[in-house]
């Protein structure tokens, strides 16, 4: 199985998904193992066999969004320890026709981000790990469940060069590159000292321009300061010493990158209150995806999903409890 194969596999599930019609879920799944293992975003959570991924993810996606653009803006493939991934991150933009994992429908269009983590074996999907930004369709929909933040609302259709797009073969040397300024990246934020962001060098691995796009409840941040200012630093001064890195893929293809864990961060929450959330003084993981695109020497934009649903689980909170009822909604 090469990379090139393993993508056109992906490319092709989708567009079986949103031909017209298929509100069943996808016609064919032969593409998936019968046994495969789906972790997606709280309240969906785990999943095994191909059955309970198109009952319990497709079909109801494709009931609320019928008539749905699919648009990514990253698509790449790579190895990791052994393993056939193939990675895309975008948004489906379209009108609700009923609700979504509790969140009432609206008149307006609306934007759903997405990230999708494929494993390959041979022609097989034998796993995906997939998050949505669950909250901020929530806050189109007039519910916002997190608090007012200091980062931007919005975030751009893909990224300012239109180089995220892995669509062929790119060269192995730029792959190389970008990977290892990603690992690198990733060892100076392991340097952190309590919560003192130059202990970990990031001016060293971004550029003073770079852009961040996080999810709802923690926005975008244009610039290196904003980024210090509004994602990480707050992110630090929560978890002090927090580490990462605890990834179940992580690949790169020419100026492209993106890794998961889950958990891929972990920490101690015992510093300052995190998007509404009191410190609990237990240890905590977030479930993360981060897509990476390089200008130069450099990283240069980053989009970044975390299940804050399952993190406030954690904190013993259900935000989508937040939610009106049906019951309350009709009357």
């Amino acid at each position: 199985m090469t990379i090139e194969s393993a993508k056109k596999i992906i490319e092709g599930l989708w567009q079986d998904l949103l031909k017209p019609n298929s509100h069943h879920g996808m016609r064919d799944m032969s593409p998936y193992a019968e046994d495969i293992e789906f972790y997606g975003p709280a309240p969906i959570g785990r999943l095994t066999g191909r059955v309970s991924l198109f009952e319990e993810v497709y079909t109801p996606l494709i009931k609320t969004f019928p008539n749905v653009q699919r648009k990514p803006y990253l698509f790449l493939g790579g190895e990791f320890e052994g393993g056939t991934w193939v990675v895309s991150a975008g948004e489906y933009i379209g009108v609700m026709q009923q609700p979504y994992l509790g969140i009432p429908t609206t008149d307006n269009e609306v934007k759903l981000r997405f990230g999708e983590f494929y494993k390959i074996e041979g022609d097989t999907i034998v796993e995906i790990r997939c998050l949505f930004d669950i909250l901020g369709l929530a806050a189109q929909a007039g519910y916002p469940l997190i608090p007012p933040f200091d980062g931007r609302s919005e975030t751009p259709p893909g990224p300012a060069l239109d180089n995220g797009l892995c669509l062929t073969s790119q060269d192995p040397d730029e792959s190389r590159l970008t990977l290892d300024i990603v690992e690198g990246m990733l060892g100076g934020c392991n340097r952190l000292k309590g919560s003192d962001l130059k202990s970990m060098g990031m001016s060293d691995f971004w550029h003073e321009d770079m852009v961040w796009h996080g999810p709802w409840g923690v926005g975008s941040c244009y610039g290196f300061q904003e980024f210090q200012d509004f994602a990480q630093g707050p992110s630090v001064a929560s978890f002090p010493g927090r580490t990462g890195g605890y990834h179940r893929a992580r690949i790169a293809e020419g100026k492209t990158a993106a890794f998961t864990g889950w958990p891929s961060l972990k920490g101690n929450f015992s510093g300052k209150p995190f998007r509404g959330f009191e410190p609990t003084g237990k240890d905590i993981g977030m479930n993360i995806m981060d897509f990476y695109v390089r200008r130069d020497d450099k990283l240069h934009e980053n989009w970044v999903l975390i299940d804050l649903i399952e993190f406030g689980q954690q904190c013993g909170i259900n935000l989508l409890d937040k939610l009106p009822t049906q019951e309350a909604e009709t009357a």
